[in-house]
């Protein structure tokens, strides 16, 4: 039958990420396939299988990595696992985690509601929001507590311990190391012993820093809005009606507000020019970013060690990225094009690595190749898909109305998923009509 096509793709291993399954998954052309894009079945030579009855449920998994995922009316629930691990997540605030059958650490929220799990020490917890409770490892701290929020709550990480009241009004931090203490906004104090002591009183307009640290000592002030300075060994800082002109010096860099965020200028470590809303560009390190008429149009650089990534976009219709090799590797050579990848939101996007590439239209999904909405969405709005997978090119038409596949090995097409179709390979050729095969037999 015409199905069997597909099992002659190739399709790659599972990386560690999500998108790479998703090119092994719905990237491919599998252009005999019939049934999407409500009902998809497939498995590949590696043990890797994918099912799905798009919108409702769809289901991958890799047998070689332990990893598996089910969507249910995504992004409605998801649950996906590794190993012995098991997470599960309901919409965007009720999340689910089991983490080892070994010991029962597990958890159960509902952001910011309900909070209920057995921690990594054994400890079990349990709050209700605003209430009163327990919460263990959660917000980068090891414990939360709190009665009737904001009234009162304590938290720590580690040995740095804090308690509020009326929060955010009053606070208290005691370690090892650190102290801080505030009655919000009319006065309080933050030291990292051996780093620095800072101040303010009638938050945000004075605030003092002393840096205690061998490194870069020195300290200052800022009186919002007159003025402000900060010296250092290394360098120094000024305020006038801040915080919108500042100007700052040092050995590597330099840096002028005039007025912030309007006017923005630097040399040194970091380059920047910016005229905002016209206009800016920064440089520091491997990236460069650069825009006009922000947030509109933009224009950014990322260097890695074999290749420079180039990003620009004409939001929210227009999106193009490159690779571009600037190191020899066994494939290419210094200027390459490593991939290429284009969309015009919503109509259509293309893009190539490493040989293989795929056109498609419709394109309503803004983002790029979003994992969630490739396994159930987007085929609903794929009306023409053509890939190049290995030399091997196919082309689907609505839906799969009119299929073609062409390789140096075979060509093929199919109408109305079989009312009439026709299959060439090397030694012989066959014909389809009204969904049954007729000439020469099938070829392995």
């Amino acid at each position: 039958m015409y199905l069997s096509c597909f099992h002659s793709k190739r399709v790659p291993r599972w990386g560690p990420k999500v998108l790479l399954l998703l090119f092994a998954v719905a990237g491919s052309s599998w252009a005999g396939f019939d049934g999407d894009p409500l009902y998809e079945s497939t498995t590949a030579t590696n043990g890797m299988s994918f099912f799905a009855v798009r919108p409702f449920y769809s289901h991958i998994e890799d047998p070689a990595t332990e990893r598996w995922r089910k969507d249910f009316f995504w992004p409605l629930y998801t649950r996906k696992g590794f190993q012995e691990e098991t997470y599960g997540r309901f919409l965007f605030f009720g999340y689910s985690a089991d983490f080892s059958k070994k010991d029962d650490r597990h958890r159960n929220w509902v952001i910011p509601f309900y909070f209920q799990g057995v921690d990594a020490n054994g400890e079990s917890y349990f709050a209700l929001f605003p209430f009163g409770g327990t919460i263990h490892e959660f917000l980068g701290r090891d414990k939360i507590m709190f009665v009737l929020f904001p009234i009162y709550g304590k938290s720590n990480v580690d040995d740095v311990r804090t308690t509020t009241v009326l929060w955010p009004i009053g606070s208290k931090t005691t370690g090892p190391k650190v102290a801080r203490f505030r009655v919000w906004p009319f006065y309080g104090t933050s030291s990292v012993f051996g780093e620095y002591d800072k101040k303010f009183v009638l938050w945000p307009f004075y605030s003092s820093v002393k840096y205690t640290n061998e490194r870069n000592p020195g300290g200052g002030f800022v009186l919002v809005p007159i003025y402000g300075q900060v010296k250092t060994e290394k360098a120094d800082t000024y305020w006038l009606v801040a915080p919108f002109f500042r100007y700052m010096t040092s050995e590597e860099q330099w840096i002028v507000h005039a007025p912030w965020p309007f006017v923005q200028l630097a040399g040194g470590t970091m380059y920047k020019r910016i005229v905002w809303p016209l206009y800016g560009k920064k440089h520091l390190g491997t990236q460069t970013k650069e825009y006009c008429f922000w947030p509109l149009f933009w224009n950014n650089q990322t260097r890695y060690a074999r290749h420079i990534q180039h990003r620009r976009y004409a939001l929210p219709f227009v999106a193009y990225q490159s690779e571009v090799v600037t190191k020899k590797t066994g494939k290419y050579e210094v200027g390459d094009v490593a991939s290429r990848y284009w969309k015009i939101w919503p109509l259509m996007s293309w893009e190539r690595k490493d040989g293989n590439s795929r056109f498609r239209t419709l394109e309503l999904w803004p983002l790029r190749n979003t994992p969630g909405v490739e396994r159930n969405w987007a085929p609903w709005w794929t009306l023409y898909r053509r890939m190049n997978t290995d030399g091997e090119i196919g082309h689907d038409l609505l839906w799969g109305l009119y299929r073609q596949t062409k390789s140096p090995q075979k060509f093929e097409w199919s109408l109305l998923k079989g009312l009439a179709g026709y299959k060439r390979m090397p030694n012989n050729h066959r014909y389809q009509f009204l969904f049954m095969w007729f000439g020469g037999e099938e070829e392995p």
